[in-house]
């Protein structure tokens, strides 16, 4: 997940692994941080993959590394942004982690997305009632608990996107 956050982040600028983490910090650090430890590696990687490009200036006597993405990494990243999300059972990542970059998609596929994200939701949230129903013969408050914290998450999270979607399609 982190180097399609990497990729998103470089399709708006050319950044070094301290902007890199500094923009993380204060846009997505709520749904995806990640320290220098694992900033640095993914770098490698996406420059061994050829998804981004390494560039390196001294400036002042000290080498800067800066990072730029390639035309392959621009369609890497849109195909993964076009891709259907993922639906967790209680992880929100993925799908805060394509949104935060929606402003690369069209809101036809935007509205296709959340819309199917909505039906996978709902279909584990329907899963977890099928449970529920089964759970009423035990009387086990914790396992009930538990389950209630899964249907109240998957309320919160279909009405969340319901309501996102809606704000979607009033700026059309």
């Amino acid at each position: 997940m982190i180097e399609f956050i990497i990729l998103g982040f470089l399709m708006t600028r050319n950044m070094t692994g301290y902007d890199i983490k500094q923009t993380m910090n204060i846009s997505t650090s709520n749904f995806m941080d990640a320290s220098f430890g694992s900033i640095y590696p993914s770098l490698k990687r996406l420059v061994q993959k050829k998804l981004i490009y390494l560039e390196e200036i001294a400036t002042n006597g000290k080498l800067k590394k800066i990072y730029s993405i390639t035309d392959q990494g621009k369609e890497e990243f849109i195909i993964w942004l076009k891709s259907p999300i993922e639906v967790s059972k209680t992880n929100t990542t993925s799908a805060l982690s394509k949104i935060f970059f929606f402003d690369n998609l069209n809101n036809e596929e935007i509205t296709n997305s959340i819309n199917t994200y909505i039906n996978d939701l709902t279909k584990l949230k329907n899963n977890l009632l099928d449970v529920k129903e089964m759970l009423k013969k035990h009387d086990n408050n914790f396992e009930i608990s538990t389950l209630n914290f899964g249907l109240d998450f998957y309320d919160f999270t279909i009405n969340w996107y319901k309501n996102y979607l809606d704000s979607v399609n009033k700026k059309l």
